[in-house]
């Protein structure tokens, strides 16, 4: 049992967070609490806690290892396939940097090239496509490989088609 500094309450030690647990240390305050203080601070400034929170995980990626971030797409340079598993349909693409594609794609946000695309993600939701890194390969040879995989499948979300 451990009491909680902001509320005083005497609680269970799995009602605290752990500020070290390799080596077992727990918070000073309860998982209430620390929710509380969080939405405080949250509340008189937004931007600022974003800002705050965004340089402390920047400087501690030993506390934020990635959980919240997929490493299943490297963040290298090739040539990625999206297809409907409900319609068939194929959208074949490059990137320089496919990590950062696979989440602007995820997320669709703001007016996209390939609105065909789009327009199916906004209706049928992103959890009906599947990502496949077809290649990975330099940048200079990104839109040759692209080519090459867009006459090899013949996608039809693809806006400018080379047949």
């Amino acid at each position: 049992m451990k009491t909680c500094k902001d509320c005083g309450v005497e609680k269970d030690y799995s009602e605290y967070h752990y500020s070290d647990k390799p080596n077992g240390i727990l918070k000073s305050y309860c998982k209430e609490c620390s929710y509380k203080r969080v939405k405080e601070y949250y509340d008189k400034d937004p931007i600022a806690y974003r800002a705050y929170m965004q340089r402390y995980i920047r400087e501690n990626p030993e506390k934020y290892s990635g959980n919240h971030k997929s490493k299943k797409y490297p963040p290298q340079s090739g040539v990625y396939i999206i297809e409907c598993v409900l319609t068939d349909d194929k959208y074949v693409g490059c990137s320089s940097n496919l990590r950062n594609r696979y989440y602007k794609h995820r997320r669709n946000v703001g007016v996209s090239k390939q609105k065909p695309l789009s327009k199916l993600i906004n209706e049928y939701t992103w959890e009906c496509f599947s990502f496949e890194v077809l290649e990975l390969c330099d940048k200079d040879k990104i839109f040759e490989r692209e080519t090459h995989y867009i006459q090899e499948y013949k996608p039809n979300l693809n806006v400018n088609k080379t047949k």
